[in-house]
């Protein structure tokens, strides 16, 4: 379970003003006795966190997971100028060095252009 602001905070504010984990753990304890007390390396994490970032919070969010190489700007401009020659373009045909699931992706999160198939029905008669 992630610490709280609030929490992060005051394991970094106790720790500059007493420089030992175990006061730390055992202010921690008595100002949050609900919550388990965080261990040495927790507190030395937000600490050296504070230090080199300059922030007690979690940076974990937005530069988690796989990096968007594929969706880049070049790409975008190289897939709109290819659509704009030639709407019937498949995806897989296109010859462009993109993968097909990036190509329509880009169509449709980035050029907002929805690919359809026009379905030919026969008339009652």
């Amino acid at each position: 379970m992630q610490l709280t602001k609030e929490r992060r905070t005051f394991i970094v504010e106790k720790y500059f003003q007493a420089k030992s984990f175990q006061q730390v753990i055992q202010a921690f304890q008595e100002h949050f006795p609900e919550r388990q007390s965080p261990t040495k390396m927790t507190i030395w994490r937000n600490v050296t966190r504070y230090r080199t970032k300059g922030t007690r919070l979690n940076l974990n969010k937005g530069r988690s997971g796989p990096k968007r190489t594929g969706r880049s700007e070049e790409n975008v401009r190289i897939v709109q100028g290819a659509l704009t020659e030639n709407l019937q373009i498949p995806a897989r045909k296109s010859g462009l060095d993109v993968t097909k699931s990036t190509f329509n992706r880009i169509i449709t999160l980035y050029l907002k252009w929805h690919p359809y198939k026009m379905h030919v029905r026969k008339t009652k008669n």
